[in-house]
């Protein structure tokens, strides 16, 4: 009989934890921050770093986020493009959010990135050549 309850005790909680439980050991990708994101993968950091690196008429605050991150960042999103879950960022800078943007799109993995930046001085630009699904993504 004390089996039994024990055995119940331990079913009831398991099911009641299960919800909490991940399916698989990869991170959501809704709900994290770009700084802490870039802090805590290379791969995220490596596949930003290439796509702005080098490049012209960037707002100064894109191109020194990744050594010096004082912009705002919403919590990540997750996205369907094209059939792929993708983790999509807005960030933008402090006191100009209006006037300088940038959206950042990863794969699920971090190892792929894209870019659109929209800013009032110096246009708009799509970085890391982005398929149309995901031009879509980060115009929304």
């Amino acid at each position: 009989m004390k089996a039994t309850i024990t055995a119940s005790l331990a079913a009831l909680v398991l099911l009641t934890l299960a919800p909490f439980g991940r399916a698989d050991d990869r991170p959501a990708l809704s709900g994290n921050f770009l700084p802490s994101v870039l802090a805590s993968s290379e791969a995220h950091r490596d596949s930003l770093t290439k796509v702005i690196k080098g490049r012209q008429r960037m707002p100064v605050w894109v191109k020194s986020m990744m050594n010096d991150p004082r912009y705002i960042s919403l919590a990540s999103e997750k996205v369907e493009v094209e059939g792929r879950p993708m983790q999509l960022f807005k960030t933008c800078e402090p006191r100009t959010c209006v006037d300088s943007e940038m959206r950042v799109l990863f794969s699920a993995d971090g190892k792929h990135a894209v870019v659109l930046v929209r800013d009032k001085k110096r246009g708009e630009q799509f970085l890391g050549d982005p398929s149309a699904g995901e031009k879509e993504a980060l115009e929304r």
